[in-house]
């Protein structure tokens, strides 16, 4: 099993062995926090205008929460791109 090393500080382990790969905190923090919020904000805007914006049409409100939910499915793919080009503006300098 890889033990840690200085340079790994703030990385969790995956898999076992030696070639574990390893994660960064910020990332797992950051999988959770778009976890939530693709639980949470659909189903809270299916509820919130279910009764408020629409009336109780449901179908409405659906089609509300379905544009939430790929709201944070795109969010997410624009932190991960964002994520994934930040160590290239650290290896220009």
């Amino acid at each position: 099993m890889a033990t840690p090393s200085s340079s790994s500080q703030g990385r969790l382990p995956v898999g076992s062995g030696n070639a574990a790969a390893a994660v960064s905190i910020t990332v797992v923090v950051k999988l959770l926090a778009f976890t939530i919020a693709m639980i949470v904000l659909p189903i809270g805007s299916y509820y919130a205008t279910l009764n408020r914006l629409f009336d109780g049409n449901g179908i409405y409100a659906a089609v509300t929460a379905a544009v939430v939910a790929n709201l944070v499915v795109v969010a997410y793919i624009i932190t991960a791109v964002l994520e994934g080009r930040e160590p290239d503006k650290k290896k220009k300098e």
